[in-house]
């Protein structure tokens, strides 16, 4: 159990605390929690980018059924947009005198670094955009995270870098995606584009937007493509991606704000699902591919919140509660992390066999996402309120709480 807090921080070095009971919780072991785990999942990604030697430092494990591939030669670079994607909303409150914000400015200084090294064509670890097009899903991810941090991320990087990522963008054009949730990368990519290049491909945005209005299933779930599937990509990538698309498309054709309302609707009500599928101990469903991405389940309930877009039936307090009983069981399970510090594949622990025949280890850095709420201050409700128990803790225990009801539209 986690019997103890660590100090933030105070050295090079990370220091991190043990699981602690939920019913122990407190508002400020729960942030620093929070923030000895993120920095304890981001830490190796970006320290080892920032020194040019990720690519021969991160494992790349996959399971006994994932088929040899080319993308074992680039597959390094698939953690690097996954880990900004939940580090920059985080890192975008930006330096201060607190303990945190030292920690932050430290993580600023070295993401620009690394951010760099992946677009300087002589750097060892240099993305190469031709090699795979898991290029282009790593744009759209690491795209995610820069729009959440225009300020202490895209802001403090130089000219050089930013004209090369521009570039690095543009040479995805190439790549077709699949009929299904990819689309959304491409769109992601595009709106990258307009916002830190000034022009975009809309027809690319367009054909994703129509499509994910087509498959729209009801009570806050889309298909991935036509077929409904019973996993979690609704929070991995879709309802995400989806909404941060639209939040930029709205700007400049404002027809989309009808389609934006509709998806923020649907989006809070996926939220509302999510809130109760959290079990009284911190466990949850493991349904569906791709389940080694782990806390990245939860995204859209942790943007929900961050967005302070919760429904009226959900208190800040619940779901910073249910998310940190979720984090205990993920990332305190021994051989979540190797000896080196390195995720490793699986839900709880190593659990290697449950890669998918797509996924190798850098893949699993997707968990970054669940930390977003992060990019809230420690003064913000979600975090300076006492504890509070989530719904399924609460129906368990005999007390009240609200009766679930579909949206209609």
């Amino acid at each position: 159990m986690r019997n103890t807090i660590i100090v933030l921080f105070v050295s090079a070095f990370v220091a991190f605390p043990k699981v602690k009971a939920i019913e122990n919780s407190t508002p400020v072991a729960d942030r620093e929690y929070w923030v000895n785990t993120l920095i304890r999942i981001a830490d190796p990604v970006i320290r080892n980018l920032s020194e040019d030697k990720l690519k021969v430092s991160i494992p790349v494990g996959r399971s006994s059924s994932a088929k040899a591939s080319t993308r074992e030669f680039v597959t390094h670079m698939e953690s690097v947009g996954r880990t900004f994607a939940g580090l920059a909303p985080w890192l975008e409150l930006g330096p201060d005198e607190t303990p945190e914000g030292q920690l932050r400015a430290k993580y600023i200084e070295m993401s620009c670094k690394a951010l760099a090294n992946s677009v300087n064509p002589v750097s060892n670890d240099y993305f190469n955009s031709t090699a795979t097009r898991q290029i282009l899903v790593n744009s759209a991810f690491l795209i995610q995270g820069l729009m959440k941090a225009q300020v202490q991320l895209w802001g403090n990087l130089d000219e050089v870098t930013r004209e090369r990522l521009i570039e690095q963008w543009k040479s995805t054009r190439t790549m077709k995606p699949g009929n299904n949730n990819w689309l959304l990368f491409s769109a992601m990519v595009e709106c990258g584009l307009k916002e830190f290049s000034g022009e975009w491909n809309f027809d690319v945005v367009k054909h994703a937007l129509d499509s994910h209005a087509e498959w729209y299933k009801g009570d806050g779930i889309y298909g991935d493509g036509a077929a409904f599937h019973l996993d979690y990509y609704n929070s991995y990538v879709i309802h995400p991606l989806l909404l941060q698309v639209l939040e930029v498309t709205k700007k400049y054709k404002p027809e989309y704000q009808e389609f934006y309302n509709k998806e923020i609707i649907r989006f809070k009500r996926y939220a509302e699902i999510q809130e109760r599928m959290i079990a009284p101990d911190g466990t949850y469903p493991v349904i569906g591919r791709s389940v080694t991405y782990r806390f990245a389940a939860f995204q859209v309930l942790a943007r929900t919140a961050l967005m302070k877009e919760l429904p009226e039936t959900i208190k800040p307090a619940q779901v910073r509660c249910a998310l940190t009983a979720v984090m205990e069981r993920l990332f305190e399970q021994p051989g979540t992390f190797d000896d080196k510090g390195w995720l490793t594949i699986g839900v709880c622990g190593n659990q290697s066999e449950l890669g998918d025949v797509y996924l190798s280890t850098p893949c699993v850095y997707l968990c970054s996402l669940g930390f977003v709420t992060l990019g809230l201050p420690a003064t913000d409700e979600f975090w300076a309120a006492p504890p509070e128990n989530w719904t399924s803790k609460k129906a368990f225990s005999g007390e009240a709480f609200s009766i679930d009801k579909f949206i209609k539209e």
